[in-house]
């Protein structure tokens, strides 16, 4: 009796380890691991499981029941031996592979060929996970986090949600031939949107408000807003008058904005008193700050020791200067001449036309449409922001200085009208 008991002891406990192996099998036709406890099949792959009794020798587990090795109870021609699902026609072993969940071709994998980039993730939807969109990309599958780079990442069908918080069709990053967009909070910015006068950035290009501005608000009653005087000037039948004919006297014509000096022309028609003797000049200027009742001192064109640069005309000769009147191009800042040319008179009661230009850092200057100062490098230019307009001054004598028909562009888009 206690052989026997022994016997039924473990033949107890075997058909329990057994019971368990079996439950860890499924339909799913997969090859028992090395891992795995395999019963009466020789060490051969397992069937699709369910057996609860231990199977013969000879005999694997097939569909929940021990059969013969030799069976071939789906009539594929392969014998449960060797068939890793003896149920199903369509797997054994050189089967095709198909993206099922199912080790097809009986090679111990499951849709081998269908997880290229190894994420885990078949092109198919099996074992509750949802198919992969792109299978040569192992960042790219179902769950994965979804960054802005033009791809589905997380394979929900959409690309890059939530980079376009705008819906303006342009994304935090760039897209194909499509641009960042700059503002993601704003539809009307984005590369391409139409530069407008706002101080913003509206076509994404790194420049704000950068439109060809040409500015040319009239002096005729009523005087354009944007022009304010400062000194003695004063407005008359749609000239600035810039000082009295009066000694030591000064005054300006500034355009009330500000801009970055970086490449601009100017266009002007100008009038001076013809007296025998002069009064120091007048001046375009370009200067730092917003400052518009700012002037310097009568004997510097009203402009000298304000911050920046003119461009001006001297009509008195003190002692060492060149033959007046004489065109120079002026170091506000520090009140010094940077360059000189002599000109034709302009101080004879007539008008006459001046044109600066300024283009990366070179200032070029017409008197009466000739070129007279070419491409003049500022020393160590630096663009800036400030205010613009024309300026004059009288020293120890007296005359007075006119301007009208005032013309300022920015054809690089330097500033706009606010």
């Amino acid at each position: 009796m206690q052989r026997i008991g022994s016997k039924i002891l473990v033949l107890g406990a075997l058909s329990a380890l057994y019971a368990v192996a079996c439950a860890q099998g499924s339909d799913d036709g997969q090859v028992a691991s090395s891992t795995d406890t395999v019963f009466g099949d020789g060490g051969g792959p397992t069937a699709d499981g369910g057996c609860t009794v231990l199977c013969g020798a000879l005999e694997v587990c097939s569909g929940g029941k021990c059969v013969s090795k030799s069976a071939d109870e789906d009539h594929d021609g392969y014998p449960a031996a060797i068939d890793c699902n003896d149920k199903d026609p369509t797997i054994h072993p050189g089967a095709t592979e198909v993206c099922n969940g199912k080790d097809d071709d009986c090679n111990g994998k499951v849709d081998d060929p269908f997880d290229i980039d190894g994420d885990g993730f078949p092109t198919c939807a099996v074992d509750g996970k949802a198919p992969d969109c792109d299978d040569r990309d192992p960042d790219v599958h179902p769950g994965a986090t979804e960054v802005c780079n033009g791809k589905d990442d997380n394979c929900n069908g959409k690309i890059d949600e939530g980079f376009d918080a705008d819906n303006d069709g342009y994304y935090v990053c760039v897209r194909g031939t499509l641009s960042a967009d700059c503002d993601d909070t704003d539809p009307a910015v984005h590369p391409g949107a139409t530069e407008v006068c706002n101080g913003k950035d509206d076509d994404c290009n790194g420049k704000v408000d950068d439109l060809p501005a040409t500015l040319s608000g009239s002096l005729t009653t009523p005087v354009n807003p944007h022009w304010v005087l400062a000194g003695n000037a004063s407005f008359s039948n749609g000239w600035a008058q810039l000082n009295q004919d009066v000694k030591e006297q000064t005054g300006g014509l500034f355009w009330n904005a500000a801009y970055s000096f970086d490449t601009f022309e100017v266009n002007a028609t100008f009038w001076i008193q013809a007296k025998a003797d002069g009064a120091d000049g007048m001046a375009f200027a370009w200067l730092a700050g917003s400052n518009m009742s700012a002037l310097g001192g009568g004997p510097v064109y009203g402009v000298g020791g304000l911050t920046g640069y003119a461009v001006a005309i001297d009509t008195y000769q003190n002692p060492g200067e060149p033959a007046v009147p004489y065109l120079l191009v002026f170091d506000a800042t520090h009140s010094v001449p940077l360059a000189t040319t002599s000109i034709p008179n302009v101080r004879d009661g007539q008008n006459h036309l001046l044109k600066v230009r300024l283009e990366a850092g070179k200032v070029s200057v017409w008197v009466d449409a000739i070129n007279r100062i070419s491409a003049f490098a500022l020393p160590g230019y630096m663009p800036f922001t400030g205010h613009w307009g024309f300026t004059a001054g009288t020293g120890g004598a007296s005359e007075t200085h006119w301007v009208r028909d005032i013309t300022m562009s920015f054809p690089d888009g330097q500033g706009c009208v606010p």
